[in-house]
């Protein structure tokens, strides 16, 4: 039998085929990068004197459980409750220097976590850019420098701290208005007597 040759053997219908046809890759649609944690998640509140209303704990951890910096996250978080969720604060703007945050003791979180945290808290809604006005810039000796970014609670944050500051006051006003139990006391009392009577049975006067 007479072999053809091999470009001849593989010419069908006038169309040429290769040998070896390269294998192209199942293409998928694209999907956006989440940062998915399977784990879950339980912060911890710390040894600290504070604790978060277990109304936002739960809600903060339930938004920081996809990523992968959520007990930095976290931590900031619930430094940031600590002193900027009183009654007279909450209203208030604060601002946060990664520098100065870096490497504390109550939070021990270096510059970049921070600086991570803070933009994790900004995405899941804890935290709000204040509305300004005017330049972003100031003028210094050295020049131009951007003001720093003044934060508050997020809308869904705030009004839940507030609550959480109203139970709080109720609790302790209730508590001042209980009425306290009468003790019996040692202190004599005034005599009822009147000076003359005394004088009267007084063993001088026998």
């Amino acid at each position: 039998m007479k072999h053809l040759p091999l470009r001849q053997a593989l010419q069908t219908e006038g169309e040429h085929m290769l040998v070896a046809q390269a294998r192209l890759p199942l293409v998928l649609p694209m999907q956006a990068r989440a940062r998915r944690v399977r784990r879950p998640f339980h912060p911890s509140q710390g040894e600290g004197p504070y604790r978060l209303p277990r109304e936002i704990r739960d809600r903060l951890a339930a938004a920081l459980m996809p990523f992968r910096n959520r007990e930095a996250a976290f931590s900031l978080a619930m430094f940031i409750a600590r002193f900027w969720s009183a009654p007279g604060r909450i209203v208030e703007g604060f601002v946060m220097d990664r520098r100065e945050l870096a490497d504390r003791d109550d939070l021990r979180l270096s510059e970049a976590k921070v600086r991570g945290a803070i933009r994790v808290l900004e995405e899941i809604g804890f935290l709000d850019r204040a509305i300004s006005s005017g330049s972003k810039y100031k003028a210094t000796e050295d020049g131009l420098r951007r003001k720093p970014i003044r934060f508050v609670f997020g809308s869904e944050y705030a009004p839940a701290f507030i609550k959480a500051n109203g139970r709080a006051a109720a609790a302790r006003g209730g508590h001042s208005r209980d009425r306290r139990p009468v003790t019996p006391s040692s202190a004599p009392r005034p005599s009822r007597v009147s000076p003359g009577a005394q004088k009267i049975n007084s063993p001088k006067c026998k």
